[in-house]
């Protein structure tokens, strides 16, 4: 139920935590004011929260934390001058402390938590985080091409799905497709395909290829090479995850 006009008032009422004006001239470095009658109010009443210098006064308002309190002369230190001026705030100032917290190195502190947090759920085991598709074009000639490279270090990878269309090869040649991944963590040749004049025609994916869904794995590469010099243009397309490990 939204807040009626009464309630609005109260709860901001009971955010304030001292109101008036300064009685003296505070810090030269205009970094802290001073109010008598907030003398003997308790040590360190005020920290951590915020004050409002001039409130109401557009031209002259200006906010910052609490940093420290005085309770024997009622001198509040500010987190920074006021406005940025090197210049003593002057008694007459109308000011106003309120109980919310905006301590810079809390935020920094929350920011933090958030940015450790994020990496951990980024590196949990198990998540994968799904990138962008990468469409690709080669000529393919007599050298051996890498049409996909998954390979960064401390990365683990899980490749979705990968469909490759070539021209036609002729009869009298091939092209063929190795998919390398690591075996006792040395990079390997584990299957091949080949594309061939009565095959080209078809949009060739990881099980018309490699008889799997799918390939997971800390590296992951696949090349396609012409049994003669082509060059033989080949399209394609592949998705995949990744996550830290």
């Amino acid at each position: 139920m939204p807040l009626r006009y009464s309630d609005q008032e109260g709860f901001y009422w009971t955010s304030v935590a001292a109101e008036g004006a300064t009685t003296a001239p505070g810090a030269g470095a205009g970094t802290s004011f001073i109010d008598a009658s907030l003398a003997g109010v308790g040590a360190n009443s005020f920290v951590s929260m915020l004050a409002i210098l001039y409130p109401g006064d557009p031209r002259n308002v200006d906010s910052k934390d609490i940093t420290a309190f005085d309770t024997l002369t009622g001198e509040v230190t500010l987190a920074g001058a006021y406005k940025g001026i090197v210049a003593a705030i002057p008694a007459g100032v109308p000011y106003r402390i309120v109980t919310f917290r905006f301590v810079p190195a809390e935020v920094a502190a929350l920011v933090a938590l958030v940015n450790a947090l994020v990496a951990d759920i980024e590196g949990a085991t198990g998540i994968f985080h799904e990138q962008e598709d990468a469409g690709f074009t080669e000529e393919i000639v007599a050298a051996e091409t890498f049409i996909v490279t998954l390979n960064v270090a401390d990365t683990r990878y899980i490749l979705r799905d990968l469909r490759i269309k070539c021209e036609d090869p002729t009869a009298a040649n091939t092209v063929t497709i190795t998919l390398y991944t690591l075996i006792n963590d040395v990079e390997t040749a584990v299957d091949t395909f080949v594309i061939t004049n009565a095959n080209f025609g078809t949009y060739h994916s990881l099980m018309d290829m490699f008889g799997v869904p799918y390939v997971a794995g800390d590296s992951i590469r696949v090349s396609a090479t012409g049994s003669a010099a082509g060059p033989y243009t080949l399209d394609g397309q592949y998705s995949h995850g990744k996550n830290n490990v």
